[in-house]
């Protein structure tokens, strides 16, 4: 709003038309002193800093697999294909196993044939025992018999064990997922002849997957096996991820200078896949390990002269009021700033929003609190 006062110098002096600003104006710079700002605010907290060395890694998988039968045999049914996603133990494809039944049949008969010949060969044995007993006979006869059942057992042994070893064959006409994946290549189709060699799908494991780092040889003896690390993929630029190394290869490449790290990551949601480039942030150095203050680089007010300052909100109800408090600061610790000198203590509520424009003393309206991860 603008007041526009129109004033004849000629006639009213100067004196006067000061006072007259002064009184009309005065109204304005009240309704200013009494704005309530609306902020954000968080709440300062103690962590710890280490140091951070980024790299870029990629995103692979454990377990790929090129599956092939277990027998040769002419594909029947086709039942995944490129880009489904399986469970361990869910059906393939299956081959024809007429054949295969064919021969459980065959061996199912002369095992029925083989105990029958049991029964016969226990009976004589039984009536050469009783007639050895009543002198009939010689006791030579009663050990052949009993050879022969012994004989008999043993073919049976065999056949049941040629049963179920046709029985597994006719299982195995089915080919298995051996792991939960997903379908990357189908290489045959339906009719194909295929030998026990011949590769049928390209299987890759997506959970859990791992991302391969090489880190520079500078790095190798400060580097263990439960070293953390914060991951971000370029996919989703907008989630900070966190894991440990879970391997390291103690191998150095000899033309780029660099060891490989494993990372192995969660992703029962299928948010990332194999290919995909990760930003990995390794903290190393137990013995630089520190506690220190930190908060939001947002919470930092750049003044005009170089100095630093944030707002601390005071007061309570109605009554909170925002002071600007001096500040050094120190290290970057991903969206965070380390705060190495000033009157800013753990647990002091800072604003993050709507600190630009802040006087000393004005009140302000707490909208939201907000929380930050260290």
């Amino acid at each position: 709003m603008r007041v526009f006062i129109k004033i004849i110098r000629r006639k009213i002096p100067f004196a006067f038309q000061l006072t007259c600003c002064l009184i009309i104006l005065s109204p304005f710079n009240t309704v200013a002193n009494e704005t309530i700002t609306p902020v954000s605010v968080v709440t300062a907290k103690t962590g710890e800093i280490r140091q951070e060395v980024p790299l870029i890694g990629t995103v692979t998988s454990p377990r790929i697999s090129m599956i092939s039968p277990k027998y040769a045999g002419y594909i029947e049914t086709i039942f995944m294909d490129e880009g489904d996603i399986v469970k361990k133990g869910d059906v393939l494809l299956s081959l024809d196993k007429q054949l295969a039944k064919i021969e459980v049949a065959r061996v199912q008969a002369q095992l029925q044939e083989a105990l029958v010949q049991v029964r016969e060969y226990e009976r004589q044995r039984d009536e050469a025992e009783e007639l050895v007993r009543k002198k009939h006979i010689a006791a030579t006869t009663f050990e052949g018999a009993q050879a022969q059942v012994d004989i008999g057992n043993a073919v049976v042994k065999r056949l049941r064990a040629e049963l179920q070893r046709q029985q597994v064959i006719v299982e195995r006409h089915h080919v298995y997922a051996p792991f939960d994946g997903v379908v990357v290549q189908k290489l045959i189709e339906i009719g194909q002849w295929v030998d026990s060699n011949r590769s049928l799908y390209e299987l890759v494991e997506l959970n859990p997957l791992r991302i391969e780092v090489p880190v520079p040889q500078f790095y190798f003896n400060r580097v263990i096996a439960s070293t953390s690390v914060k991951i971000r993929y370029d996919a989703i630029p907008d989630e900070t991820f966190t894991a440990s190394i879970s391997k390291l290869i103690p191998v150095s490449d000899n033309t780029a200078r660099t060891f490989t790290i494993f990372i192995e990551v969660d992703n029962e949601k299928l948010m990332i896949t194999p290919g995909m480039s990760a930003r990995v942030i390794l903290q190393i150095g137990e013995a630089i390990k520190s506690t220190s203050l930190l908060i939001p680089r947002d919470a930092i007010v750049q003044q005009p002269d170089g100095r630093k300052s944030v707002w601390v909100v005071t007061g309570e109800n109605n009554e909170i009021t925002a002071r600007p408090v001096d500040v050094k600061t120190g290290k970057n610790v991903s969206n965070n700033v380390e705060i190495t000198q000033g009157d800013l203590t753990d647990g002091d509520v800072i604003i993050v929003k709507g600190n630009e424009l802040l006087q000393p003393g004005q009140n302000v309206n707490v909208i939201e609190s907000l929380d930050y991860s260290l």
